[in-house]
């Protein structure tokens, strides 16, 4: 017998809690959700009733796009609720180092529409979920051993900030603003009953067999306590990423926040007296020791000087003596192009090169004071974590990687580049990285903006010494530059973003078009210059029609009329003689709505006599009762179910003048795919990443030999592009 693999026993664990977590969280939240889509217009409605009458537009667009898009959103729910607990299940997979650590980006200030959203969900969710306690509490602390991401309760997946999260998501077809997503978080939080949940997260426990806890520990620390997790570097780094929630105003500054500290309960940061973080470099860099694969270059490369005799006298280096030391090593770092030179110095070699700088022999060794030592070690991470962003192109890296001496100097020369996310300095690094992100070395345009950003770190290298107002300098300079930049970037994706929309928009009017001549056209024996004038003249009409007003319309309808008025016209009954009068008062009004349909379009004068003489030379033949020539025709479907069929592709047909045609096949209506190949299911990670890509994201294409890099501007819902 073949011997099956079984899940190892955490997994299974955690797959028996999904399955009876899936269908309670769906009998859960679906109800809800419908019944809030339902209420959804009434409740804006009411809203708007409290604001001034120019604040009311943004919410009442809501109803239009519900309206709109509301058959698109019902069939979300079910994959949003996979999805979130798949998100959760993939919490026990091991994370590749480098994707813990955090860019430049995740250091400077968070984007304040999406703080909005953020704060308004964080609220509004550790409200719902303290309806949950002490089962939430119980359900994280059996949890968090078999999950080894799971870090916060907001991760589980009947939180109530992932609840919340989930109602934005299934809106996602939606275009809201903040604000209108602030609304929306409220208005459904105020549905939710949490404590229906309960029942729901016991059965799922008690289904997967989750483990209780120790009862000495529970009794101790309380079962509807978590355990407080210690913080670690990644940690910290992120508070010092939301220093502007802390120092904000309105409802960002209006929640408390609580000092982190190390594991002796000594503060690692504090509120600043003007808002933001005060970083205490002695307690964080504990938290460094502890935790030194976070910053490769720290452990790797130690400041002291190596294999010192111990009898050597230490001596430590006075900080003027430091900058000197600084400054002779920023005047040898490279000013080439980087194009000439793609060097640049690594963390660990700058690391390498101060400690080449120190005095050391048998009787007496220098070393870098504790204080100038923490301040060094911080910039060292800082710098890994940029050098270690996928998202800079190489040769960003290897520019911004010449900065390292110089935001060092502004480090020990000003205290407050780490306590303000204000400092010149760092707004400047930041807002360099976030140029050097959007750069893209494959457009000629983006040359302007390269020769900027190295002509501003050139600047730094030759002019700095100690005067830190060369910062200011240098960042309004450059952000009145990068600020003139994306606002021509901006109207390049505006006109790029048009072009793919209304591409399109006329994609699908001719899939819809093509797709109602199939319908009246399909399984008919008809005159070919019925097929002629459709296929070549009339689609035109009916195009214009769809892509103007849409399927809806009047013109479309009457469009669609001349197309059935004509096909009847050219099928007489046999033997009815009533049916050929009433073509003869027929043929000649026809014949007159096909010609101003076609002038409206502006066709061709010439080809359009052309047609319409056809036509009535087939009307002629009808009423006088000659015989005239058909042609059998199918679709693309029904030619080749049959094998006896022997038609000619229309597009074909129409360019020859071939009298003995017998049999034609219409042209196949259906959009071009987004892609061809096989799919995937939509609960695959790589699905859900791309679905969750915002507009702006930038996407590297890794190949064999090279690496292109390129910019959402657009996402087509209509084809899924």
């Amino acid at each position: 017998m073949m011997s099956q693999t079984k899940p190892a026993p955490t997994q299974a664990t955690l797959l028996r809690f999904s399955d009876a977590l899936r269908q309670g969280l769906s009998d859960f939240f679906v109800p809800i959700f419908l019944r809030f889509l339902d209420e959804l217009p009434n409740k804006i409605m009411l809203l708007c009733q409290s604001l001034p009458d120019s604040a009311q537009q943004p919410y009442l667009d809501v109803i239009l796009e519900l309206r709109r898009n509301r058959g698109q959103i019902e069939p979300k729910i079910a994959g949003v609720l996979e999805a979130q607990l798949h998100r959760f299940t993939q919490l026990t997979q091991k994370k590749d180092p480098k994707q813990g650590g955090l860019n430049l980006q995740e250091i400077s200030l968070v984007d304040a529409a999406d703080m909005e959203v953020s704060v308004a969900l964080e609220t509004a969710g550790s409200r719902l979920s303290g309806a949950l306690e002490p089962v939430l509490g119980d359900s994280f602390s059996r949890l968090q051993p078999l999950v080894s991401g799971l870090s916060d309760p907001s991760q589980l997946p009947y939180h109530g900030r992932a609840l919340l999260q989930t109602m934005l998501e299934c809106l996602s077809v939606l275009l809201l603003g903040a604000p209108q997503k602030v609304a929306l978080v409220r208005l459904f939080s105020g549905e939710l009953t949490m404590q229906k949940l309960i029942p729901v997260i016991e059965q799922a426990m008690q289904h997967g067999q989750i483990p209780e806890l120790n009862k000495a520990i529970r009794s101790s620390e309380g079962s509807s306590k978590k355990p407080e997790p210690k913080p670690d570097l990644a940690e910290v780094l992120r508070d010092i990423r939301d220093q502007g929630r802390a120092g904000g105003t309105g409802s960002a500054a209006s929640g408390a926040l609580d000092p982190v500290v190390d594991e002796r309960g000594i503060a690692i940061l504090q509120r600043a007296p003007g808002g933001g973080l005060v970083v205490e470099p002695e307690a964080l860099m504990r938290q460094a020791e502890r935790f030194s694969q976070i910053s490769q270059s720290v452990a790797s490369a130690p400041l002291s000087p190596e294999a010192t005799n111990p009898m050597a006298v230490e001596e430590l280096v006075p900080t003027p003596t430091l900058m000197a030391l600084l400054t002779r090593l920023q005047d040898i770092q490279p000013r080439t192009h980087v194009d000439a030179d793609p060097t640049a110095p690594s963390v660990a070699e700058v690391r390498h090169s101060i400690r080449e700088q120190l005095h050391s022999d048998d009787e007496r060794v220098e070393r870098i004071g504790k204080q100038d030592t923490d301040i060094i070690n911080l910039v060292s991470m800082m710098f890994d974590f940029i050098l270690d962003d996928d998202d800079l192109p190489t040769a960003m890296k290897a520019l911004l990687g010449r900065l390292q001496i110089p935001m060092l100097k502004v480090a020990i020369l000003d205290a407050n580049f780490f306590r303000t996310e204000d400092h010149p300095a760092r707004r400047l690094l930041n807002s360099l990285a976030k140029a050097g992100i959007g750069w893209d070395e494959q457009a000629k345009s983006s040359d302007v903006m390269y020769k900027k950003l190295e002509e501003t770190v050139f600047t730094i290298l030759n002019d700095f010494e100690d005067d830190i107002g060369l910062f200011d300098r240098l960042l309004e300079d450059f952000e009145a530059f990068y600020s003139e930049q994306q606002t021509r970037v901006s109207a390049v994706d505006e006109r790029t973003r048009e072009a793919e929309e209304n591409r399109a928009r006329s994609d699908m009017a001719r899939t819809i078009v093509q797709q109602a001549l199939n319908r009246r056209l399909n399984g008919r024996k008809l005159p070919f210059a019925v097929v002629r004038l459709l296929q070549e003249g009339w689609r035109h009409v009916l195009y214009l029609a769809c892509l103007k007003e849409g399927t809806e319309s009047e013109s479309w309808r009457q469009a669609v009329k001349v197309v059935d008025a004509l096909i009847w016209s050219v099928m007489p009954p046999k033997g009815d003689a009533q049916w050929v009068e009433r073509l003869k008062g027929v043929a000649p009004k026809l014949i007159n709505s096909l010609r101003k349909g076609l002038v409206s379009v502006h066709f061709d004068t010439l080809q359009m006599e052309t047609l319409l003489r056809e036509i009535s030379t087939v009307h002629k033949e009808i009423v006088e009762g000659f015989e005239t020539p058909m042609v059998e025709i199918l679709d693309q479907e029904g030619a080749h179910a049959n094998p006896d069929f022997n038609g000619t592709p229309v597009d074909q047909a129409l360019k020859t003048t071939n009298p003995n045609l017998k049999a034609v096949v219409l042209p196949k209506a259906e959009t071009e795919p987004a892609y061809e190949g096989e799919t995937l299911p939509a609960s695959d990670r790589h699905v859900i990443a791309v679905k969750q890509l915002t507009i702006g994201s930038w996407i590297e294409f890794i190949h064999s030999e090279r690496r292109d890099r390129h910019k959402l501007v657009a996402r087509i819902r209509t084809t899924e592009k």
